[in-house]
This record gives structure tokens, sequence and C-alpha cells, in this order.
């Protein structure tokens, strides 16, 4: 347990000192995504850790794992390659191993609310998109 405490908080500092060396301006030009990694993932972690009663030991792995995502998820939207499908295909791979470790670390039961969660995710990014497009950009 300490170990794994240690470990967490070891890949927690080397992910936000990664992060504190990205300067201001590349968050500033993505408007579209305003919070840096390290507050995206403490914002998700919240609301997982209260849907999914995650123990302490869960939400510090489930903190390393979410950072490590938002900062590789990051650094791939600033550095694009030009080629949309590489681009695509490498966020999916960022996010599909992402979701390996969060399953692999919670209960069966956690599992199943997690599974819930995604797909109302993916519905309210759907409604989302929806209004987006049927919104006409204003002057």
């Amino acid at each position: 347990m300490m170990r794994s405490l240690l470990l967490a908080g070891i890949g927690l500092g080397f992910c936000l000192s990664i992060h504190a060396q990205i300067p201001d301006s590349s968050l500033q030009q993505s408007a579209q995504f305003k919070l840096p990694p390290a507050q995206q993932a403490a914002r998700q972690v919240k609301n997982l850790e209260k849907k999914l009663r995650l123990t302490p030991d869960q939400v510090l792995q489930l903190q390393v794992i979410l950072i490590n995502r938002d900062v590789a998820m990051d650094s791939a939207r600033n550095n694009p390659s030009g080629n949309h499908r590489t681009e695509a295909h490498t966020r999916r791979g960022i996010m599909q191993q992402a979701d390996r470790q969060i399953d692999a670390m919670l209960t069966d039961d956690q599992k199943a609310l997690y599974q819930q969660w995604k797909q109302q995710q993916k519905e309210q990014a759907k409604r989302r998109r929806r209004l987006n497009t049927s919104t006409p950009p204003q002057p």
C-alpha cells in the first residue's frame, strides 16, 4: 500500500512537472480545451470518485492514469502531424490504454457503473455536437 502511494505520488509529480514546462500561450491557442491536463484529470477524478465509490488507493491510481492520459492527449493536440487519420488513431489509442488501466483497477460492481458513466458521457457529447452544429455561428 505504501509503495503504491509512493509510486502514485512520484508519477503525479512527474506529470505535473512536465505540464509546468508547457508555455501558457500553447494552452491559450486551443480555446476548446481551456483546462490544463492536471485540472481536467482532477475534475474527472472528483466526479468518478463519487459515482464509483472509489477507495483512497483507487483515487490515487485513477489520478495518475488520468493525468498521464490528459498530458498525452494535450501533447497530441498541440503537436499535430497533419494527417487527421493518424492523429485520430493516436488519440483513440491513448484513450483505450487509459480505459484498460482504469478497468484493471476497478471491482466488478465499479466496472458496471463505469460503463454506464461512459455511455452517459457519449450521449452528452452527441447532444453537444448536435447543438453546436445546429446553432449558426455568431458574427
